[in-house]
């Protein structure tokens, strides 16, 4: 009898990773850079490019599977939240060639007229806006090129898009991890009827589910509606009671888990969110937009005419091996993307030229960062006595830093032992 095993995919936002799990077991791993999608600093992507990456990693899972006498039953899939892109098929087949679709407007697309913009729409009932949220940004464009949006019928994340390809389902679905990132979903996972006049009447909300429905079928395996990326994180980590996560990426993540009955018992500033995870359980997130990212900003700042990837692993190595002696005045806060629900800016305090010194103290203001998001005394209020190093955190140039702000709070440190895996984590929410 052929076995079955269970597919996680993530679509990020510069690669797509892929996973196949038989029981407990991961047995396949790929990942890929998207080549030739040159995004810009607008925020704007191709759409087609990342899909097309995906179907070719799907098949060559697929491929490796049946060579083993292995067959695909289920697909899960979780992905860069936020972003929004519209399309719109040909009769009844959803062919990736001949579909008219739009870039995807991904987390980080903004503009300068929409911070004026953002006070003339409503409130969101659940929380804050902010510009690269999937609603916010419809609504803007159609306020700002509504005839563009006539050439579309649909709408999703880059992941729904996919899932629709993939099952040939022409009516999209939307977790309410993804909604829930878009803004305007309420706490039933429902689209908030005040927003509806501000978005395009030609263009379908896709309707909201569990991350664990069905959407259709691809070559008989179940593919389920797409769960976001951050939970999807937390998902592929052992659990521990009262402990909070430092996940560092491109991006940077301080979050808990916390029983959903207790979800509004504790007030929370505009840098915190709450965001849903499961039935039973709710992820309360401070989401830094500067991590990994800003390492490579501070070292373009400081030798644009050298940079390149390669010399920034190589200082990064250099970091992991020992700490530079430091000047005593030298103070980087790394803010080159505004944090929302924060402020504060981008500053540098004292000098030096030294490249490893710069980097080091950007490590240092990543993780100062991370922890002003999130103050210290929310953590206490919310019985985190624990904080687990995830990813880059573990790292030598990471993890001195946050000893000393864990250990001067009397948290204890403690090292992840399942390794991050979001495709891995996509596979958990049945």
């Amino acid at each position: 009898m052929t076995e079955q095993v269970h597919v996680g995919i993530d679509i990020g936002t510069t690669s797509a990773k892929i996973c196949a799990r038989n029981g407990e077991n991961v047995i396949l791993e790929f990942k890929k850079i998207y080549e030739g999608d040159n995004s810009d600093a607008a925020g704007l992507q191709n759409p087609k490019i990342i899909i097309q990456t995906v179907l070719d990693l799907l098949e060559r899972t697929k491929s490796n599977l049946e060579s083993r006498n292995l067959k695909i039953s289920n697909i899960w899939t979780c992905g860069q939240m936020h972003g929004i892109v519209m399309w719109k098929q040909r009769q009844n087949e959803i062919d990736l060639e001949t579909l008219t679709i739009s870039p995807l407007y991904n987390w980080t697309y903004s503009s300068t007229e929409l911070p004026a913009f953002l006070k003339t729409i409503p409130k969101w009932e659940c929380g804050d806006l902010h510009p690269g949220f999937g609603l916010v940004t419809l609504a803007f464009l159609n306020y700002s090129n509504p005839e563009f949006l006539t050439n579309f019928i649909h709408c999703g994340t880059i992941m729904d898009l996919f899932i629709s390809i993939l099952t040939q389902n022409p009516d999209p679905l939307i977790s309410h991890h993804n909604a829930h990132s878009w803004g305007y979903c309420t706490e039933n996972a429902t689209w908030q009827s005040e927003i509806l006049d501000f978005l395009p009447k030609t263009l379908k909300l896709p309707d909201i589910n569990s991350s664990s429905e069905v959407s259709g079928t691809w070559h008989g395996a179940k593919c389920h509606v797409a769960s976001g990326d951050l939970q999807a994180s937390v998902a592929s980590l052992d659990y521990y009671e009262n402990t909070a996560y430092v996940i560092l990426g491109t991006s940077a993540q301080l979050c808990c888990l916390i029983q959903t009955s207790e979800k509004n018992a504790t007030v929370i500033p505009a840098t915190v969110v709450r965001l849903p995870f499961s039935t039973s359980k709710t992820l309360v997130a401070a989401c830094a937009m500067n991590g990994g990212n800003a390492l490579e900003a501070t070292l373009k700042m400081n030798s644009p005419e050298v940079y390149s990837s390669n010399r920034l692993q190589e200082l990064l190595n250099q970091l992991d091996k020992s700490a530079p002696a430091m000047p005593p005045n030298l103070r980087i806060d790394p803010i080159f993307i505004p944090e929302r629900g924060s402020s504060k800016t981008f500053s540098i305090s004292g000098t030096s030229d030294d490249p490893l010194q710069l980097l080091e103290a950007t490590h240092q203001g990543i993780i100062r960062n991370l922890f002003e998001l999130f103050p210290i005394p929310l953590l206490k209020s919310l019985k985190i006595r624990r904080v687990a190093l995830v990813g880059s955190a573990q790292s030598p140039r990471f993890r001195r830093h946050l000893e000393e702000a864990c250990g001067s709070n009397n948290f204890e440190l403690l090292v992840s032992s399942s390794p991050i895996s979001t495709p891995l984590g996509a596979t958990k929410f049945f």
